[in-house]
């Protein structure tokens, strides 16, 4: 029983050290901005367009961080316009995706070095809205198509630390690190009934690690 207890004891010593040790990148805010690209069937849908994400994690250990990400994209599809003898059709399509993750970050560095390659993996609910403003004879009509689904994201980056802020002159840890990095991600929604939607986000982004 005593061997047990001790065991226990200092497992969890272990882990609190880890964690410890992991104190200069505890809380870290990511902004991203880039592209997102839509592959498979899903490109048959909708065009490319610009995308941007905010990202709030905890460090829990070297090389263990957990995430919670929004992700939202624009993508403005073909007009189409269509006259006649008395008649002026314009169709105005633009899509829009929106994401919610959340999963950890494996990063391939400890977090006190410079430069850290990482994977990730989230699981997320996927929002895709359909925004159609039809026109006829001047006359507007809408026609929106908001389909939810749950979905994946799987992705490689590497970030950089760009400047570091100590409390005292002669510390081992930072107090604050700014970084830049670029991450490229790999997301599927997964539909029933229907031919599931695939796209890649490609990122850079701009963090504090405080």
């Amino acid at each position: 029983m005593r061997i047990r207890m001790s065991l226990l004891g200092l497992a969890s010593m272990l882990v609190v050290a880890g964690i410890a040790q992991a104190q200069p990148g505890t809380v870290i805010v990511e902004g991203r901005g880039g592209g997102m690209i839509p592959v498979g069937s899903f490109r048959h849908l909708q065009h490319d367009g610009g995308a941007y994400s905010i990202a709030a994690g905890y460090e829990f250990t070297d090389f263990l961080d957990m995430f919670l990400e929004f992700t939202h994209s624009f993508n403005d599809n073909n007009n189409f316009v269509f006259h006649g003898p008395g008649i002026r059709f314009v169709s105005n399509e633009v899509n829009q995706t929106f994401v919610v993750g959340v999963g950890p970050r494996i990063n391939f560095m400890p977090s006190d070095s410079l430069v850290r390659p990482y994977g990730l993996f989230q699981v997320g609910w996927y929002h895709f809205a359909q925004f159609n403003s039809i026109k006829l004879n001047n006359r507007t009509i809408l026609d929106d198509n908001d389909p939810d689904a749950v979905g994946i994201q799987a992705g490689l980056g590497i970030e950089g630390t760009i400047f570091q802020l100590y409390q005292r002159r002669g510390d081992r840890l930072p107090l604050l690190e700014v970084t830049l990095g670029a991450q490229g991600s790999y997301h599927q929604a997964f539909f029933p009934n229907r031919d599931d939607r695939q796209f890649v986000t490609a990122m850079g982004s701009v963090g504090v690690r405080f």
